[in-house]
């Protein structure tokens, strides 16, 4: 089956590598047919429904229906709906037309709404699903959409609205993105590690997912506090006292994670650079093979030759803009 999926276009790189490593996570069998701005074609061996369901950075998505050139204009657009199969799809109910960034601009949503409605009969006008057409880089993508993102569950979990409170704290929209590049697994039952989880952030995210977790918290107050935001969303309060150095557990199947960088956080009683060593030194130790590591750090820190020391192959490096002059990069690593 091919889908289409509406990716959020706050970061350039982020919602294409989650999509692609909730599908890996879960061992879907897919095939990325199409890149294009914001917009992700996909053949999938299963629904992604289901999957999509914990990708923050997915806004939209469905059953694809066909993709013309934009140089076809509306033309393009009823040639696609002509041949769909939009009744068998359960037909729709309302149009939905968007165009990313400036692209197309000589398509107007006034005559595609002529064109759909001219054809609305054909289309069965009165069904379940919203018509999506999307104008984008050099196409128009033309589905039935059968998925949509709530953001309201994410909200109720912002540091604000959270018991305990601590500054520089990941919102869990970036920290869900971590948690699903660490490619845990729902079905696999995996457990996954925030090794710096601070007042429980990952954990929370990790939970409402379906995941087993545990985190790791050196500041006692942290980790108390941690553990009440847990207990406040029904979540189990798996977090134990320890040091990202010495981890007191023998293997995790993934860790996602959020270190000290400096400013907002700051190391315990060491250099930034010698907690980072063996840091990634410990996680190597208690990752299964073949597992992974994500986490961010300063852009400044040189840590390509520290992740391969510690016997790590990076697979992502993404740059992150967080405030001001900081930029993380966000790493995504392997276990050899």
């Amino acid at each position: 089956m091919l889908y289409y999926v509406y990716l959020s276009g706050e970061h350039r790189e982020l919602p294409l590598l989650e999509l692609r490593a909730v599908m890996d996570a879960e061992k879907v069998g897919y095939r990325l047919v199409a890149q294009l701005d914001q917009v992700a074609i996909i053949e999938s061996t299963e629904p992604l429904e289901a999957l999509l369901g914990r990708a923050v950075l997915s806004k939209y998505a469905g059953v694809l229906l066909g993709v013309s050139e934009v140089t076809e204009g509306v033309q393009g657009i009823k040639k696609i709906l002509r041949d769909s199969d939009a009744c068998s799809h359960g037909g729709y109910d309302y149009v939905n037309f968007r165009r990313v960034k400036q692209y197309g601009t000589q398509i107007s949503y006034e005559d595609v709404l002529s064109a759909v409605n001219e054809l609305s009969g054909s289309l069965c006008r009165g069904g379940t699903k919203r018509l999506d057409i999307i104008v984008t880089e050099g196409c128009v993508v033309v589905g039935l959409r059968t998925y949509e993102r709530d953001l309201k569950s994410y909200r109720t979990r912002e540091p604000s609205e959270r018991p305990f409170y601590a500054p520089g704290t990941m919102t869990p929209y970036m920290a869900r993105v971590f948690v699903n590049l660490s490619r845990a697994s729902v079905r696999e039952k995996h457990v996954v590690l925030d090794s710096f989880c601070g007042a429980g952030g990952f954990l929370l995210e990790a939970c409402f997912m379906g995941l087993r977790y545990v985190g790791v918290e050196i500041n006692p107050a942290l980790t108390e506090g941690a553990v009440k935001n847990l207990i406040h969303y029904g979540c189990v309060p798996d977090v134990v006292s320890g040091d990202s150095c010495y981890i007191p557990l023998d293997r995790v199947d993934a860790i996602a994670t959020d270190p000290p960088y400096g400013r907002m956080s700051r190391p315990a009683g060491t250099e930034l650079v010698n907690l980072m060593r063996c840091f990634l030194s410990e996680s190597y130790r208690v990752l299964r093979n073949g597992g992974y590591l994500v986490f961010a750090q300063r852009i400044d820190m040189p840590l390509e030759e520290m992740i391969t020391d510690a016997g790590f192959t990076v697979v992502e490096r993404v740059p992150n803009w967080v405030h001001g002059s900081l930029t993380r990069d966000i790493f995504v690593v392997r276990k050899k």
